[in-house]
């Protein structure tokens, strides 16, 4: 069964397509052709990435043993300021693309989330951000700068909405590739 997936991965620059064919994935950037026999591949790793104009793009990284690697994420590129998300696409592609890995390579890691490094150093600097932010708000309280103290709760509260899902949803762990982490796929539109 012949599967395929296609984005934009830049509001500059043409498509990339790819083709899942049974044990291979052809991967079709417009100036080159690459064949990738999934045997060879090493990890995967699914990760959600905030985008940009309040887009959350969802993304599978894939590590070869040779060291290449080559990405899709859930968010086509129309233009400079036009982006559409692919949900239905990318979930079923996602998935059938996971399921040919893991029978061409039962030893692939298919892992959830940020590197353990990547994520901690993402978590520390946040909870230092925001214990300095609680400070500074604290302060202005305490000097009677109520302005201050609540536009310091504004840039907070903002900050939690955007960061706390990617802390929450890129925590590391390894996943079972015929149930990918639901949390890691776009939902439906």
């Amino acid at each position: 069964m012949t599967q395929t997936y296609e984005h934009s991965p830049r509001p500059v620059g043409g498509p990339i397509s790819f083709t899942l064919k049974g044990s291979r994935l052809v991967v079709d950037s417009g100036r080159k052709v690459r064949e990738v026999q999934l045997g060879a591949v090493e990890t995967v790793r699914m990760t959600y990435e905030p985008g940009r104009f309040a887009q959350k793009v969802y993304r599978t990284r894939i590590r070869m043993k040779d060291g290449k690697t080559f990405t899709f994420s859930s968010l086509t590129w129309r233009s400079l300021v036009e982006a559409k998300a692919q949900p239905e696409e990318y979930r079923a592609f996602a998935h059938a693309l996971f399921a040919a890995i893991a029978r061409a390579n039962p030893n692939a890691r298919f892992l959830a989330g940020k590197s353990q490094l990547v994520w901690l150093a993402t978590a520390a600097l946040t909870a230092i951000s925001f214990l300095a932010m609680a400070y500074l708000i604290w302060r202005a309280l305490q000097m009677n700068a109520t302005g201050i103290a609540l536009l310091g709760g504004l840039f907070a509260l903002v900050g939690i909405w955007q960061i706390e899902p990617m802390i929450r949803l890129n925590r590391p762990r390894p996943f079972n590739p015929e149930a990918p982490p639901d949390e890691l796929l776009p939902r439906a539109a």
